[in-house]
């Protein structure tokens, strides 16, 4: 099993990377691949890169991966993953209503795409190539994943991740209902989706 992750070269996410994911990954000792692809010009366009990114890990190491955002801290060793070999993906399903509005009873649900497993064979493969077929034209990384995990849904064994396995910081603190936060996403890309080269 392998951590991986990405931030476009000569942008800001490059820093992102260094100050949050990247020291939590060295601290707990746990295996890493991080690529620095070009930038594409938008925000947009550069999370089209996630699945490629995922699919190109999976065929080079051959074994499980976890994807992790640039802005993740890992706050101690994310045993849950140990037990997920029975499994193709896991992702979290994630209630946006109850969240970020305090309104309970929305069946609605989003994937989120800050934390994700993927198993290593070639059910998870096909679902890539899928994946980053969904991501061409105007999809962001997350709507494309939603479309397409839809559609899988009945040909994968997916594992719904605990939100605290993908905690969001609300400003400056994590909500207090999440107890015991393994990995927690600090929301500082969203400042650079509008990030211009000078």
């Amino acid at each position: 099993m392998i951590y991986i992750s990405f931030a476009t070269a000569k942008t800001p996410y490059v820093e992102v990377l260094n100050k949050f994911l990247l020291p939590s990954l060295e601290k707990l000792n746990l295996t890493h691949d991080i690529v620095y692809p070009e930038d594409r010009g938008s925000w947009t366009n550069n999370t089209q890169l996630k699945p490629i990114i995922i699919r190109d890990a999976l065929l080079k190491h051959k074994q499980a991966v976890i994807y992790l955002d640039a802005d993740a801290t890992i706050e101690y060793y994310p045993e849950l993953f140990d037990r997920l070999q029975d499994y193709d993906i896991g992702v979290h399903y994630f209630d946006f209503y109850k969240f970020w509005r305090n309104k309970e009873g929305n069946a609605k649900r989003d994937i989120l795409g800050g934390t994700l497993y993927f198993n290593y064979n070639e059910k998870v493969l096909a679902f890539m190539e899928a994946w980053i077929k969904q991501t061409q034209g105007n999809y962001n990384d997350q709507q494309s994943l939603n479309i397409v995990v839809t559609q899988w849904k009945d040909k994968l064994n997916i594992y719904n991740l605990p939100i605290e396995y993908i905690a969001i910081r609300k400003g400056n603190f994590v909500p207090p209902e999440i107890k015991n936060p393994c990995i927690i996403h600090n929301q500082v890309s969203r400042k650079y989706r509008n990030w211009k080269k000078k």
